[in-house]
C-alpha cells in the first residue's frame, strides 16, 4: 500500500469515527415500515457500488397484508457480473454502546437462499475505489449472520467481528438451528455489551418474546488478539484488535456465489435498544458439568442495569436472591446436582428477563464425590496403573478388572491375595494426582461396597487415608478396620461406611487427601494353604455427606426433613413464573 493511500485511509477512518462519536445519544428506536413509509432516516450502501453496473436496490418497502409492510434489499446481478457482494442499511440518527439489534427475518416465500443479518457498533466510510479497488462502503462492525441455504436446506446463525469488510475469525461461532428446513419467520437478536471486554452474542427466537430456538456462543473481544481472532493485518492502519466501543445499528444482505445471482432479503420491524440486551453468563458456563461445589456465579450486565434479580436453585426449584453486583456466592453446593439460574436486569425502563442457564456440579447423582467406580478402565493393566498392589514379585499380579461380580455398572476391582507369605498383608493404593479436599460441602463419610468368597480364609480388612503431609510430618497413618471379621467370606455385596472423623481424629488432614489404601491382612500369616489364592471384590468408592434415612423426594431445601421450608421453596418457584417443577 502506498504512503498516499495509507494517509487517505487514516483520514477516512478518523472522519468515520468522528461521525460516530459526535452523537453519543442512546435513545431506543424501532422501525416498523408500517404505512409503506420509513419512520427513521436510513442510509443505504453497497459494495461494490459501480454506477451503471450494479443491480442493488436500496431498501424498498414492500406492501404487506393488513399494512404489515416490510423492507427488502435486492441485488439482481452476481459479483462476477459486477453486482454487489452485499448491501447495508444504517440508521444514522443514533449511535449505541450496549445494544440489542432485533428484527423479524423471513426464510421462506419472499426470501431465498441468501445470507443476511444485523450489525452493531458499526462505523463506515465510502471508498472511491483507490483503497480497496472498487467503490463502495467499507465498514467495521460486530455482526450476526442468519444463513439460509438451499443445498440442502438448513438454517444457521453465527457472529463475527468485521474489519474493513473482512471477518477476523479463525475460530467459528456457528450454530446449526434445529428443525426441518425451518421454513418460516424468526425473531433474530444481536446483543453487544461491555467494552474491553466486549461480549457479543446472537439469538434466534420463534418470535419476539417467544421461545429461544438457538444461540451462539459469546464472542469475548478485548484490546488484544484473542483466541478466536486472526493476527493483525499490518496493511490495515490502526490496531485492528481494538474493541469497537460504539457505533450505528443496521441490517445487511449478502451473496458472493455465482448462483443464484445476487440476493433478495426481507426484514420486518427492526429495532435498536440500549435497554434490550440480556445478561451474559460468564461462569459457570451454561451447560457445564463437573463444576466445583465452591463455585461462584459470575455474569456481565448491560450498562442500563441499575439493579438485578437473581433466581438460583436446584433444577426446578429456583429461589430469588438480590446480589449487590454481578457476582454471587451461593455457599457450598451439593455434589452431583444440576442447578439453574437466571439474571433479570432492572433499569429505568423496567426489567429485562434473562435466560435460564444450567450447570451440574462434580460428583455422583446421589450427592457424593466419586473416588472410583472402576468404569473408566479398559483392562487389567490400566487398573493396575491406578491401583497398584504392594507385592513386588515379577510376573505376579493381584489386581484385576472384574466384569462379572459388580455392585453397579459394568466393572469392579478384584483384589486377590496370598497372605500365607510375607509380608502377610496385601494392599492396593490409589494416589491422587492433586490432593483432594474432603472437608467440602459437608462430606462426612467414606463409602465402599465389597463382596467376598465363602471359601476365603478369614482376614481383616482395613482402609487407610494418607494426606499430602506424609512423610513430612511423620504422623502415623491410621488404618480403620472393617468391623465384621468374616466380611471377606460374605458373598453378598456389603456397604462399608467409615466416618471421616475416624481418620481426622487420628491426625489425617482431610483437606489434603493424597492416597486411599485398601488392605487385606494384619501382618500375621493367614494360614492359607501354599498355593491358595483368596479374593474380594471392591466397587463404588465414594465420599458423601451424611445421607437422609428415607426417600426425601419432597425435601426441596435439603435439610433432611419435609417441612414449611420446602413449601416456601415451591411457592417461590411458582412466583418465578413456572421456575419450579414438581419432583
Amino acid at each position: 500500500m502506498s504512503k498516499k493511500i495509507t494517509i487517505l485511509v487514516k483520514v477516512c477512518i478518523v472522519v468515520g469515527f468522528i461521525a460516530v462519536l459526535s452523537n453519543p445519544a442512546q435513545a431506543n428506536w424501532t422501525e416498523t415500515f408500517g404505512g409503506n413509509a420509513f419512520d427513521l432516516t436510513w442510509m443505504w450502501h453497497s459494495y461494490p457500488a459501480i454506477p451503471g453496473v450494479t443491480g442493488f436496490t436500496q431498501g424498498v418497502i414492500v406492501n404487506g397484508p393488513e399494512d404489515d409492510d416490510y423492507v427488502a434489499l435486492d441485488e439482481a446481478k452476481s459479483v462476477a457480473e459486477g453486482g454487489s457482494a452485499f448491501g447495508v442499511g444504517f440508521v444514522e440518527s443514533q449511535t449505541f454502546t450496549d445494544v440489542r439489534i432485533g428484527t423479524v427475518v423471513n426464510v421462506v416465500g419472499d426470501a431465498s437462499s441468501f445470507y443476511h443479518g444485523m450489525g452493531a457498533r458499526a462505523s463506515y466510510w465510502i471508498d472511491n475505489g483507490s483503497v480497496t479497488g472498487a467503490p463502495g462502503i467499507v465498514a467495521n462492525a460486530y455482526i450476526m449472520h442468519i444463513n439460509w441455504q438451499n443445498w440442502p436446506p438448513y438454517l444457521s446463525i453465527n457472529i463475527e467481528k468485521v474489519i474493513w469488510d473482512q471477518n477476523t475469525m479463525k475460530q467459528g461461532f456457528d450454530v446449526r438451528v434445529p428443525g426441518l428446513n425451518n421454513a418460516h419467520s424468526f425473531y433474530a437478536a444481536l446483543d453487544v455489551i461491555g467494552a474491553n471486554p466486549t461480549y457479543v452474542t446472537g439469538y434466534l427466537y420463534e418470535y419476539e418474546g417467544g421461545p429461544l430456538v438457538a444461540k451462539t456462543g459469546t464472542l469475548i473481544d478485548t484490546d488484544a488478539v484473542d483466541s478466536w481472532e486472526d493476527n493483525p493485518n499490518p496493511q490495515i492502519p490502526g490496531d485492528e484488535e481494538k474493541v469497537f466501543t460504539n457505533g450505528y445499528s443496521g441490517i445487511f444482505a449478502q451473496n458472493e456465489r455465482p448462483e443464484p445471482k445476487g440476493f433478495h432479503v426481507t426484514f420486518d420491524t427492526v429495532s435498536s435498544l440500549s435497554d434490550g440486551p440480556v445478561a451474559v453468563c460468564l461462569a459457570p458456563a451454561d451447560g457445564a458439568t463437573g463444576v466445583g461445589v465452591d463455585a461462584d456465579l459470575n455474569w456481565a450486565e448491560a450498562a442500563f442495569a441499575t439493579g438485578r434479580e437473581l433466581w438460583f436453585g436446584k433444577k426446578g426449584a429456583m429461589r430469588k436472591v438480590t446480589p449487590a453486583g454481578a457476582t454471587y456466592d451461593p455457599g457450598p453446593l451439593q455434589f452431583g446436582q444440576t442447578y439453574q439460574w437466571r439474571v433479570n436486569q432492572v433499569g429505568a425502563s423496567g426489567m429485562v428477563e434473562g435466560l435460564v442457564w444450567t450447570f451440574t456440579t462434580e460428583g455422583t447423582a446421589e450427592g457424593c464425590l466419586l473416588v472410583d467406580g472402576f468404569e473408566s478402565y479398559a483392562d487389567d493393566w490400566a487398573l493396575r496403573d491406578a491401583w497398584p498392589d504392594n507385592i513386588d514379585v515379577l510376573g505376579v499380579e493381584y489386581v484385576f478388572l472384574e466384569t462379572s461380580e459388580v455392585y453397579a455398572g459394568g466393572k469392579a476391582m478384584r483384589l486377590e491375595y496370598q497372605n500365607q507369605y510375607p509380608p502377610y498383608f496385601t494392599t492396593t493404593t490409589h494416589t491422587f494426582a492433586v490432593p483432594q479436599d474432603w472437608t467440602r460441602a459437608g462430606l462426612a463419610a467414606l463409602y465402599l461396597y465389597l463382596r467376598g468368597e465363602e471359601d476365603n480364609y478369614a482376614q481383616k480388612l482395613y482402609v487407610e487415608l494418607e494426606d499430602a503431609e506424609v512423610p513430612a510430618n511423620s504422623h502415623a497413618v491410621p488404618a480403620v478396620p472393617e468391623p465384621n471379621a468374616y466380611a471377606v467370606r460374605n458373598e453378598s455385596w456389603q456397604e462399608w461406611v467409615i466416618e471421616l472423623s475416624e481418620f481426622s481424629d487420628n491426625g489425617v488432614n482431610l483437606a489434603q487427601i493424597k492416597k486411599v489404601i485398601i488392605r487385606v491382612g494384619d501382618g500375621t500369616t493367614s494360614a492359607q494353604p501354599e498355593d491358595d489364592r483368596d479374593m474380594i471384590y471392591i466397587d463404588g468408592i465414594k465420599v458423601c455427606p451424611r445421607m437422609c434415612s428415607l426417600n426425601m423426594g419432597g425435601d426441596v431445601d435439603d435439610d433432611c426433613s419435609i417441612d414449611f421450608g420446602d413449601f416456601a421453596a415451591v411457592a417461590d418457584g411458582w412466583l418465578a413464573e413456572g421456575a419450579y417443577e414438581l419432583p
